[in-house]
């Protein structure tokens, strides 16, 4: 690409006759603190030019221009081209400029400081309503481990570069991460949407540790309903993490996933009984709005990852559904004898 030189600009001599024009026609802009400049001959307008309906214009814009004025003025006269350059502090300007820069950052502290009131603020009613709902120590755990949980899958964010939102914990419906962009394709979905499962098991598994070692009936309990909450999550349907991290199978895995949603939501294998209410009812509606939207957003190139990545991914997934499972039925049948 070539590259043009340009012509540089020059002071404007107050001894030259562009600038006797200029106070002939304009006499105030002597009063201007600012700086005139000029690029072509430092000579006075063609007379033509000078005549001509142009000028109207010209020494309309001039005679408008008062100290105050903090924006630079370019003007054309002919072959020549003159600027006005402001002073480069102006005291009234600077000032305003001054406060409103203190006043958008003490906003966007506020502001920030306000996302993590909300982040904070929906673990704590969260940990209130499961401690009046379910007891203290179960509702304080219960907490912790969705916290545990919806960490990893902002560690996960993090490590692609993916921009995204805290955690919101929602009553009786977990929590949620908002992505503000997409992932690069389904290889990172999945990284991310696995990423979740596997740390909120691992705090399942050290609940289960601590409640056999010391016959402690309540952290049996919290390992319980976290081996139930990731093998709904678990489940290969979107928006559930288990349909993020093998959403490259699309239907292929979303028509078994909706039959164990379904199992998983209204049917308890430990009591055998069959049970409905609202949330489970709002659950449903969700994951099919979500199935409906989603083969939209996805194309097929987004779900062409590489088989290695496919499979890994794939089989990861299976065993912590796996874990979970085994971990929800051999607890669910053994913390009523632990007391």
């Amino acid at each position: 690409m070539p590259i043009w030189a340009e012509e540089s600009w020059q002071p404007l001599s107050t001894d030259g006759p562009l600038w006797r024009w200029l106070v002939r026609w304009v006499p105030s802009c002597q009063s201007l603190p600012g700086m005139w400049e000029i690029q072509g001959d430092d000579t006075e307008p063609d007379v033509e030019w000078a005549a001509g309906a142009e000028i109207e214009r010209v020494v309309e814009v001039l005679r408008h221009m008062n100290p105050e004025d903090a924006r630079p003025v370019v003007i054309r006269l002919g072959s020549q081209t003159i600027r006005y350059l402001p002073p480069a502090i102006v005291q009234p300007k600077r000032a305003k400029r001054g406060l409103l820069g203190r006043f958008w950052t003490v906003v966007v502290g506020i502001l920030v400081k306000l996302k993590m009131v909300v982040v904070f603020g929906s673990m704590l009613i969260s940990l209130l309503v499961y401690g009046f709902a379910f007891g203290w120590a179960f509702g304080a755990g219960l907490v912790g481990l969705i916290a545990i949980h919806e960490s990893g899958h902002v560690v996960a964010n993090r490590l692609k570069g993916i921009r995204a939102s805290l955690p919101l914990f929602i009553p009786f419906l977990g929590a949620f991460i908002q992505l503000k962009e997409y992932p690069r394709d389904a290889a990172d979905e999945a990284f991310i949407g696995i990423m979740g499962p596997l740390f909120g098991l691992g705090a399942t598994l050290v609940a289960v540790l601590i409640g056999l070692w010391g016959r402690i009936p309540v952290f049996l309990a919290i390992a319980e309903m976290g081996f139930l909450l990731h093998v709904f999550n678990l489940m290969p349907v979107l928006p559930l993490d288990g349909g993020r991290t093998v959403g490259f199978w699309r239907w292929k895995a979303w028509i078994p996933g909706i039959f164990g949603v379904l199992v998983v939501l209204f049917y308890n294998p430990v009591t055998n009984q069959f049970t409905i209410d609202p949330i489970t009812v709002f659950i449903v509606v969700l994951i099919a709005v979500s199935l409906i939207r989603e083969p939209r957003r996805h194309s097929r190139d987004y779900a062409a990852i590489a088989p290695r990545s496919r499979w890994t991914y794939t089989v990861v997934w299976m065993a912590a559904l796996l874990v979970s499972l085994a971990g929800y039925w051999e607890i669910g049948h053994l913390h009523p004898f632990i007391g």
